[in-house]
């Protein structure tokens, strides 16, 4: 169905004008899996590939919305749920091997294994200690789904008002980051993702509408690389000291970096011309762009799969980057053959260990696919000004990989102990004095008494593990399980662990979980017994506290346990 404004193509045409949104589609994909694969962080700068994953998506819900606004969520659904559930059926089986996990031992809590049939909400995972490889890149199956949930409103706000909307877009993580809009609970990482690609979403309003093509060329150029200076002054400025520049830790300089990269890159949005229909390059742009979610969706625990092949051999840093990328990719192989057919079945195609060519359907799925037909025909005429932009941002990011890389000694992730060439200013947040949630056994844990300016137990005392006092921690009955929520800047975590009081007689185990990935382990520990915990969380956007008990429940103590944090 096409409007009157807009003319017919002809097939072939139309699969020329799509072959560009295929291949930057098939490219993020490929980043995506290499990013994992490698670490390096630069990545994230030189091709913020998430962004422009949504921007397309956004761009292709437009066109739906245009066609058949009734079965946009509807045709959605079903072309992201089967590949999901495929996933599911093969992965949580593996995860429950172990048991069900810290979050999942009360009857209550298996509930939120639901939002594994429709993914509203992170679903938890099982009880493997590799189990949150499972779920952690379902974040962006949520997002995508709430954004498509929310196009019909977000798309006729967009085209009543085009300039306000961008503003608010950009405008939204930066308020998420002062906190002048807080969003606590389970909510809060879906509110962080949401503002984070929501103006790479609107991006694709504007290139389905041809409104980027519409915008005076010097105008359109001095945008993008202003939003794109704005960005990096933005990243240079909270992940310097710590010498941290992925995207990935820093929202507001992701949302608006991302912003520019996808205006270049869709104002550039022309046939390609040179391209050989058929040939090899053309077949596996087709096989990437029909498998899309598959490969999304598994090769993130290919990567545990690679670092376990890899565990104990001596290795260069290198050499390891490139073979822990090779295993992955070679792993994600065998799912993409063995269940990637379930994508044809949801595509309404004839299922097959690999797509027919060409391509059936413009669109194969969640993941952003090939571009509509503009409301605007193209003349085909190259935009000296689009590729001015995307070259000029191409510089741009190529200088300040330059830069990460100087100021990091590696140009790879940031890691602590390499920003020496910055000093660092830090400051103690202990945990008896922030907000925290409850996640199992109600909390109730020491009664904090603002007396003298110290957290207390009720009972007056102070926190005694291994016959040493503390003034500042948590007494938890075990087993428990609390969530902090750091603010971005924070480095590390630290804490003092045992029980107490030292007349208890059970034992218990305790566990720093960030992000879902269990990232330090200590116990059993008895009564008299205390160990130490120091863990790394840059970047970190929650922090779970778990204490089981392994013989008989007892007070799990966390005594001094502090966030440090850059100022």
């Amino acid at each position: 169905m096409r409007t009157t404004e807009q003319p017919a193509l002809a097939p072939a045409a139309a699969r020329t004008r799509e072959r560009y949104i295929d291949v930057w589609r098939a490219a993020a994909v490929v980043r995506i899996v290499v990013y994992h694969g490698s670490g390096l962080a630069w990545l994230t700068l030189l091709f913020p590939a998430m962004g422009l994953m949504f921007a397309l998506a956004g761009s292709l819900t437009a066109r739906s919305l245009d066609r058949s606004p009734s079965h946009v969520v509807r045709g959605r659904l079903r072309r992201l749920l089967p590949p999901l559930w495929a996933y599911a059926a093969i992965m949580l089986p593996l995860t429950f091997s172990d048991g069900w996990g810290p979050f999942l031992d009360e009857a209550r809590e298996r509930i939120d294994l639901l939002w594994w049939i429709v993914p509203v909400e992170w679903p938890p995972p099982g009880g493997a200690e590799w189990g949150w490889m499972v779920t952690a890149v379902l974040w962006y199956l949520v997002a995508y789904l709430w954004f498509v949930v929310l196009s019909p409103v977000t798309l006729r706000i967009f085209r009543a008002w085009p300039v306000p909307t961008v503003l608010v877009a950009l405008a939204a993580p930066v308020l998420l980051h002062w906190e002048l809009i807080t969003v606590g609970g389970s909510f809060e990482s879906l509110t962080r993702d949401l503002s984070t690609y929501f103006a790479c979403w609107i991006v694709g309003y504007a290139h389905r509408d041809r409104l980027l093509h519409r915008i005076p060329g010097p105008v359109f150029a001095a945008v993008v690389l202003v939003l794109a200076g704005a960005a990096a002054v933005w990243l240079f400025r909270h992940g310097g000291g710590r010498a941290d520049f992925d995207l990935n830790h820093h929202p507001v300089a992701s949302a608006w970096w991302s912003a520019a990269f996808v205006a270049a890159v869709l104002r550039c949005d022309q046939p390609l011309r040179w391209w050989r229909p058929g040939g090899r390059l053309d077949r596996f742009v087709a096989v990437i762009n029909a498998r899309a979610v598959t490969i999304y969706l598994w090769h993130f625990p290919m990567l545990g799969l690679a670092q376990y092949l890899l565990d104990g051999t001596n290795l260069g840093d290198w050499s390891r980057r490139v073979l822990t990328t090779g295993i992955v990719a070679a792993a994600t192989c065998v799912p993409v053959l063995a269940v990637g057919w379930v994508e044809d079945l949801a595509a309404r195609r004839s299922p097959g260990l690999l797509p027919q060519m060409p391509p059936k359907s413009a669109g194969t799925g969640p993941l952003p696919s090939p571009s509509p037909s503009p409301a605007e025909p193209r003349t085909g005429t190259p935009d000296p000004w689009a590729r001015r932009t995307f070259a000029a941002f191409g510089v741009a990011a190529l200088a300040a990989v330059v830069v990460a890389g100087g100021w990091t000694g590696s140009g790879t992730s940031g890691d602590s102990g390499s920003s020496g060439r910055q000093p660092v200013h830090e400051q103690e947040d202990f945990v008896s004095d922030l907000p925290y949630t409850a996640l199992r056994n109600g909390l109730g844990p020491i009664e904090r008494d603002r007396a003298n300016g110290t957290a207390e137990p009720d009972d007056g005392n102070p926190i005694v593990i291994a016959g040493v006092a503390y003034e500042r921690g948590l007494g938890i009955a075990t087993p428990s399980a609390v969530r902090l929520y750091p603010k971005p800047g924070c480095l590390r975590f630290t804490a003092v662990v045992g029980i107490d009081p030292a007349n208890d007689t059970g034992t218990a185990t305790f566990q720093v979980v960030v992000d879902d990935s269990v990232v330090a382990t200590v116990g059993p520990l008895e009564a008299g017994q205390s160990g130490d915990i120091a863990v790394d969380i840059i970047g970190a956007s929650r922090l779970d506290l778990i204490a089981e008990d392994n013989q008989g429940s007892v007070t799990a103590a966390w005594a001094d346990a502090k966030l440090v944090c850059s100022q």
